[in-house]
């Protein structure tokens, strides 16, 4: 037995040293698992594990490809962009802000730039904004054609719904202030801002009877602010085709009521806000302060209303009988729709007796016989129109040179 003990040492020694080295193997085994993060592991230069319901700090945000347009609720036309382009009064400063949502300026989007002598300017945002903008151009000129005056631009803004690349190059003009003005009041009242937008617009084309039968189209809304009247979904034979007659009828209005250019935005601004009530009060119900001339200087804070103001200026022949009988002025959208807008138009039709031109436009005008403006309104107008440029030489803003 003893040598049978002996010839089996040599086969226990090596039992010994196989079961040495597969211990050496499966210690090295796991700590190769561990390295790569297996078995449970962890290694700092393992992912880190997004928070439930966040996103992973290491990943960018993509930027969305498209807009929404909030009027109809389906895609913007074009995509996003840093780059807004458009005009404004010549040597204007002009800043663009986003929009809260009741209806008051967010931050600014970028740095205030100038606009160049014909008004051309160029904003570059930091974000390219993804809601409402509001452009705000402060100072610079603006000159008015009935009298050739250059007169003080004042502040005038212009609130779009969306911008992209292929909605841009925007007008900041009085027609847009006037709407942004509206607009605005009613956001404060609660409004959503696509429906305060919508009847600001509407304010403004109330200023001319041609555009009543465009009130509803949203795509009308849209080409205001690129300086058009017109529509994208039917053709109106009596559509302007651009705002031109429209500011040719607030430049009327300034010359009628003896106001600069400036103060003529903002009392049609605060009128609009109350869908220009007859008792000339704004969006609060407080009475529209006109201003007033001090000899050569105009104070836009004179107690003044434009209640009074219109009772004062506006010639009798087209004022309105109250309940009482009384003549007064009458709403002044109305004014300006029937007398200051048209009449320019009539003038010339009568003028060249090509009549086509003016009831293309308001095709509820009947004509003569002959198809020419009945001479009865050829005699009316040019009274009108006599009376207006006559008030040119003795009004202290056609001074304003």
């Amino acid at each position: 037995m003893k040598g049978a003990s002996a010839e089996l040492a040599p086969l226990r020694n090596l039992r010994r040293i196989m079961n040495a080295r597969n211990k050496s193997l499966g210690i090295a085994f796991l700590a190769l698992l561990a390295g790569c993060g297996g078995g449970g592991g962890s290694s700092t230069s393992a992912t880190p594990t997004p928070p439930v319901g966040g996103t992973n700090p290491t990943q960018p945000v993509p930027t969305p490809t498209t807009i929404t347009n909030p009027l109809t609720g389906t895609a913007a036309p074009g995509s996003p962009t840093k780059v807004i382009h458009g005009t404004a009064a010549a040597g204007a400063t002009v800043t663009a802000y986003a929009v809260q949502a009741n209806g008051s300026s967010g931050a600014a989007l970028g740095a205030a730039v100038t606009a160049d002598k014909d008004g051309y300017f160029t904003v570059n945002t930091n974000e390219a904004p993804m809601g409402m903008i509001r452009l705000v151009a402060t100072g610079g000129t603006t000159v008015r054609a009935l009298d050739n005056t250059t007169q003080p631009a004042g502040t005038q803004q212009l609130v779009a719904p969306f911008v992209t690349t292929s909605y841009n190059n925007f007008k900041v003009s009085p027609l847009t202030d006037i709407a942004a003005s509206a607009m605005a009041s009613r956001a404060r009242k609660g409004e959503t801002l696509a429906n305060a937008f919508s009847a600001g617009a509407r304010n403004v084309l109330e200023l001319d009877s041609a555009n009543l039968s465009l009130l509803s189209d949203s795509t009308v809304y849209l080409n205001l602010l690129q300086g058009a009247v017109k529509s994208d979904v039917q053709y109106y034979d009596m559509q302007s085709l651009d705002a031109g007659q429209l500011l040719q009828g607030l430049e009327a209005l300034g010359v009628m009521f003896d106001l600069p250019a400036k103060d003529v935005t903002r009392v049609l601004g605060a009128s609009a806000q109350s869908d220009y009530a007859a008792t000339g009060v704004d969006g609060s119900g407080a009475p529209i302060v006109a201003g007033a001339w001090t000899a050569a200087t105009f104070d836009p804070a004179a107690p003044t209303t434009l209640k009074a103001l219109m009772d004062a200026k506006v010639p009798d022949s087209q004022k309105v009988a109250g309940s009482d009988g009384t003549l007064a002025a009458p709403r002044l959208n109305e004014y300006v729709r029937k007398y200051l807008v048209p009449d320019f138009l009539m003038e010339s039709a009568c003028f060249t007796g090509f009549a086509r031109d003016y009831t293309l436009r308001y095709p509820f005008y009947q004509a003569d016989s002959q198809g020419l403006i009945q001479a009865a309104d050829c005699a009316a107008v040019a009274q009108r129109l006599a009376e207006l440029r006559s008030r040119i030489s003795t009004n202290n803003s056609s001074k304003l040179k």
